[in-house]
């Protein structure tokens, strides 16, 4: 007979008990978060989405779509984002989930203000209300002790942010609150606090004021982005702590002095704008950035030489440097072994010829370079680059004839050569310039017949011609384009013969002539162009500055 205690007796009942009690308790909670869920759908009730068809009583919210729950079954994450959502959040609900960590309701329409139960979501390690229409400020959230991702841009939050709350986000990996229209304030020490930090998006949001100190001590950062702000004075040689940036984006801001000395240490860089300041000094600072993609430094004050360096970067695609006072040549091996893809040092004193291989990898699209000091010719290179979709190099030196292939790329929207000392033909290749916008060839030397085929650019809008030695007869053909072309202009040229009867279609807002040899008669619907300058032209209208035609 064996000796079996009594409490071994009541063991069975005891787990028995217990389970009984946690399913009850299980169960609770269930029926508390599908009443706060349901709460959620019935306040965004009149989205226009599907997500809530999976929403039903019957079936566990584990179940839900977007929902996620823990091994216990309880709801840890909403994710809805990107849903069309429409409707104001019922935070007073939502934060009585107890082990909600992530909220994702980025991209939708919320709208309404976010109200201060969001302080009740305390086990939040990721909250995104970015990309909405909330309004009002954003409440505090110093409870949050445990946020790592805090996504807050683009979502109409205005007022007071409250800075002091990140105090105790010590583990922040993420802030973005850029894109609001917030009350003004200078970049807080709190931010600089938060070491752990790999992004932060600040962009559009009125931070003024100079950089603080401690800038430096964000080095696992790897974006920085305070764009479109009111901030002042020089951007400190402590950005060079930050080794681990990959892109640094300070356009449209107030800043001056020169690029500081630590940037050679960000050699992972490889996006940074800090165009439409006040910068000033060189560019050797950027010799050592070989991992460039993107550099763009528009609108600033910067002199010197772009250094030989730049023609070395093997990822280099995007280069935009126009509007400052950058003197000597461009690295001739410049675009020369990335995809690249455009090029814009426009308005500089730059010399010497164009680089000839920045479409070597087919992708150019955009070669903008003018009003310089270049010399030389067009490279032939580039007569067989059908990805561009504008050529422009206006009020330049350059010289020699137009590659013939250039007239007709077939994806060009632009092309501007004015005011250089070009010769030679517009070659019949224009015909296959389907895109071609504006045709701008003023103040050149070119020569020969406007030919026929200009017709074929079937897109062409505007047509400048003047001031060059043309010849021959105006062709008839240009007619054809009455509807698109709205501007043209083949003054100061050798033009001769009539002005074609087909001209009378076109539905043109500038039209000059003058200064040719054309004679016979204006047609009448032509009659508010500029005809100065060729006598042999007369007029059918009454009241012309033109003598009248004899009768037929």
């Amino acid at each position: 007979m064996s000796s079996t205690s009594a409490s071994e007796h009541y063991l069975p009942y005891s787990f028995g008990l217990f389970c009984l009690v946690l399913s009850l308790v299980c169960s609770t909670v269930q029926s508390e978060e599908l009443q706060i869920l349901t709460k959620l759908k019935s306040a965004l009730q009149k989205s226009n989405t599907r997500v809530f068809n999976s929403w039903e009583s019957s079936v566990s919210v584990c179940k839900f779509a977007g929902i996620t729950c823990n091994s216990e079954g309880s709801v840890t994450e909403i994710e809805l984002s990107n849903q069309n959502l429409a409707g104001t959040l019922p935070l007073d609900a939502l934060c009585q989930l107890r082990s909600l960590e992530k909220l994702s309701l980025g991209f939708n329409l919320l709208h309404g203000p976010v109200t201060k139960d969001l302080n009740n979501c305390v086990k939040l390690q990721y909250l995104d209300l970015g990309n909405n229409v909330f309004n009002g400020g954003v409440p505090d959230i110093s409870s949050l002790t445990e946020l790592r991702y805090l996504h807050l841009n683009n979502s109409g939050f205005s007022g007071t942010f409250p800075w002091k709350s990140l105090q105790n986000m010590k583990g922040l990996i993420r802030l973005s609150l850029g894109d609001n229209p917030l009350s003004p304030s200078p970049l807080p020490s709190e931010v600089v606090q938060l070491t752990k930090l790999d992004w932060l998006y600040l962009s559009n949001c009125n931070i003024q004021g100079t950089f603080p100190a401690g800038i430096g001590n964000l080095r696992e950062l790897i974006n920085l982005e305070l764009a479109d702000n009111n901030m002042t004075g020089e951007i400190p040689e402590e950005i060079g702590n930050l080794v681990n940036l990959w892109q640094l984006e300070l356009y449209n801001n107030s800043f001056t002095g020169k690029l500081p000395v630590g940037l050679r240490n960000l050699t992972k860089l490889e996006n940074f704008d800090a165009s439409m300041n006040y910068l000033e000094g060189g560019l050797s600072e950027l010799r050592f950035s070989t991992n460039l993609v993107s550099l763009q430094l528009f609108e600033n004050k910067l002199t010197g030489q772009v250094p030989p360096e730049f023609g070395e970067f093997k990822k280099l695609v995007n280069l935009s440097l126009y509007t400052n006072g950058l003197t000597g040549p461009l690295p001739q091996k410049l675009g020369s072994f990335a995809k690249f893809n455009f090029i814009d040092v426009s308005e500089n004193l730059l010399t010497g010829p164009i680089p000839p291989d920045m479409c070597k990898q087919g992708a150019m699209k955009m070669l903008l370079m003018l009003d310089n000091k270049f010399t030389g010719e067009i490279p032939a290179n580039y007569a067989n680059c059908p990805t561009l979709t504008r050529f422009r190099v206006s009020k330049n030196s350059l010289s020699g004839t137009v590659p013939t292939g250039i007239w007709g790329l077939p994806k060009v929207n632009i092309i501007d050569i004015a005011s250089n000392n070009f010769r030679g033909p517009v070659t019949s290749d224009i015909k296959n310039a389907k895109s071609l916008w504006q045709l701008f060839l003023g103040n050149n030397s070119l020569s020969g017949e406007i030919p026929a085929d200009i017709s074929g650019a079937t897109s062409l809008q505007s047509i400048q011609l003047n001031n060059n030695q043309f010849s021959g007869e105006l062709p008839s053909s240009l007619g054809s384009l009455s509807s698109t072309l709205k501007a043209l202009d083949l003054s100061h040229n050798q033009l001769s013969g009539e002005i074609p009867k087909s001209f009378s279609s076109l539905r043109l807002t500038q039209l000059d002539l003058s200064y040719n040899k054309l004679t016979g008669p204006v047609p009448e619907s032509l009659s508010k162009g500029s005809f100065t300058g060729n006598p042999g032209l007369c007029s059918v209208r009454k009241g012309s500055v033109l003598p009248p035609c004899p009768p037929k």
